[in-house]
């Protein structure tokens, strides 16, 4: 990625300053909590918001689903929690078994 490119799904919706968080509402249709708590956190946004957003911003929905899975990548906190749900998994009776492979 070139240096232009924005590292963060904020940055992503703030590039050229040309809507509000009020406009992302709107379109939205979620208060300024939800709003806030999504852009810190983007992979809470469904898929959906994602396109009206991309729609919004003018932006492919590939460069925009590329900077939110960036994003989570990146993201300690969420990586532990999603080990977490992995180890929790594990030893139940319905654990999905390792599929074997063909060949």
């Amino acid at each position: 990625m070139n240096d232009t490119f924005p590292k963060t799904f904020s940055e992503l919706l703030r590039e050229g300053n040309q809507f509000t968080d009020r406009d992302f509402m709107k379109v939205l249709a979620m208060g300024h909590p939800k709003l806030k708590s999504r852009e810190a956190d983007p992979s809470l946004f469904t898929v959906g918001e994602l396109m009206l957003l991309a729609k919004l911003i003018n932006t492919p929905i590939k460069q925009v689903m590329t900077v939110v899975l960036d994003q989570i990548a990146r993201d300690t906190d969420a990586e532990q929690k999603r080990e977490q749900a992995v180890e929790q998994a594990v030893g139940r009776k319905y654990y999905p078994r390792k599929l074997k492979s063909s060949g």
